[in-house]
C-alpha cells in the first residue's frame, strides 16, 4: 500500500471555538490541521508549506487582506490554494480578495461543520492538477 501522507490544511482563524471546530472536523476527516490564532502566526505557519489555507478575513496583528497578499507575494507559498472564511456582508472585501489571488471562500455561517471536510476535500481533489 503506498498510502499518502495527509494533507496539511493551515486554519487562520481568531474565533477559538471556530477554529477548535474546524480543527476537530478536519482532523477526524484525516488532515493534518495547523491551527493559527492571528495573520501573524499564520504567515509564521505558512512556511510549512501546507496544502491548503483557511484564512479569516477579520484578524488581530496582520488583517487577513494583508496576510493573502503577503502570501501571494512570497514565492515559497504563492501557489497554496487559499480560501478566505467571510461573514455576511463582507462582498467588496471578497472581490479584493480574489483579485490578489485568493481561490475561494466559505461564508461562516452558511455551512455546518461537517461540509467543511467535505469542501476541503473536493477543492484540493480539484485543484490537485496545478
Amino acid at each position: 500500500m503506498d498510502e499518502q501522507p495527509a494533507k496539511k490544511i493551515l486554519i487562520v482563524e481568531d474565533d477559538l471555538f471556530i477554529r477548535e471546530l474546524y480543527e476537530r472536523t478536519l482532523t477526524q476527516a484525516g488532515y493534518q490541521v495547523l491551527p493559527a490564532a492571528d495573520g501573524d502566526e499564520g504567515l509564521k505557519l505558512a512556511k510549512d508549506k501546507p496544502d491548503l489555507i483557511l484564512l479569516d478575513i477579520m484578524l488581530p496583528k496582520v488583517h487577513g487582506i494583508d496576510v493573502l497578499k503577503k502570501l501571494k507575494q512570497a514565492d515559497d507559498t504563492k501557489n497554496i490554494p487559499i480560501v478566505m472564511l467571510t461573514n455576511l456582508g463582507q462582498e467588496n472585501i471578497m472581490e479584493q480578495a480574489f483579485k490578489i489571488g485568493a481561490a475561494g471562500y466559505l461564508v461562516k455561517m452558511r455551512f455546518e461543520p461537517a461540509e467543511l471536510a467535505n469542501y476541503v476535500r473536493e477543492f484540493l481533489d480539484g485543484s490537485s492538477s496545478s
